[in-house]
C-alpha cells in the first residue's frame, strides 16, 4: 500500500512539475488559460513590418494637423507628410526623408507656418516658375515675406484677410488648383 501512494504522489510531482512548465510556455501565469491561437504569439519572420505597423498604431495617438493634399486627401503633419504633385492631377501624401518628383507641398495655409519670427511675419509661399501658359507653382513651404515677395511667389490662403490690400483669396485654376492663392 505504501508502495502504491508513492506511485501516486510521484504522478502528482510529475504532473505539477510537467503542468507548471507547460503554463511557463504557454504564458499562463495567472491561472486563465489563453484561447488565442499560439501561432499569434509566435515570432514574425518580417520584423520590419511589425515595427511600422506598430509606429503608425502609435501615430494615432498623437497630434493630428491636416494638409490638404490634392482634393480629396489628408497628410498629417505632424507625424512628417507632406503632399506631393506628379503631373497635374495626382497628389500623394509622403513621409518625411521621401523624395517628391513634383511639387512638394509642405503647407497649405498660413496657420501651418511658425509665428514670425527675427526675419518677419511668415506665410505659406509657393515657388514659382513662369510659362507661356502662366505661373506654375514648384515648391510650396513656410518663408519669411522678405523671402516670398509676392509679386514674384504665390501665397497660399484660406481667408481674404491672409492676403495683401490688393489681392483676394480665390481658387487657383492653373498655378496649383485646387489650392487657394492670394490674387
Amino acid at each position: 500500500m505504501l508502495r502504491g501512494m508513492r506511485a501516486r504522489f510521484l504522478l502528482f510531482v510529475v504532473t505539477c512539475v510537467g503542468a507548471s512548465a507547460c503554463a511557463a510556455i504557454l504564458g499562463i501565469d495567472d491561472g486563465i488559460p489563453r484561447t488565442q491561437d499560439a501561432a499569434l504569439d509566435a515570432p514574425s519572420s518580417d520584423a520590419g513590418a511589425d515595427a511600422a505597423d506598430t509606429a503608425a498604431e502609435a501615430a494615432f495617438d498623437g497630434p493630428f494637423v491636416p494638409l490638404s493634399c490634392g482634393p480629396s486627401a489628408t497628410c498629417n503633419v505632424a507625424l512628417g507628410q507632406a503632399c506631393c504633385r506628379s503631373g497635374s492631377t495626382t497628389y500623394d501624401c509622403i513621409d518625411a526623408g521621401v523624395t517628391c518628383t513634383g511639387t512638394l507641398i509642405q503647407c497649405d495655409r498660413p496657420e501651418m507656418c511658425p509665428p514670425a519670427a527675427e526675419a518677419g511675419p511668415v506665410v505659406c509661399c509657393a515657388d514659382l516658375v513662369n510659362t507661356d501658359a502662366g505661373a506654375l507653382a514648384t515648391s510650396v513651404s513656410c518663408k519669411p515675406t522678405a523671402l516670398c515677395a509676392y509679386a514674384s511667389h504665390g501665397w497660399l490662403c484660406d481667408d481674404a484677410g491672409e492676403c495683401p490690400a490688393d489681392a483676394s483669396c480665390l481658387q487657383s485654376t492653373f498655378t496649383i488648383p485646387p489650392y487657394y492663392i492670394c490674387r
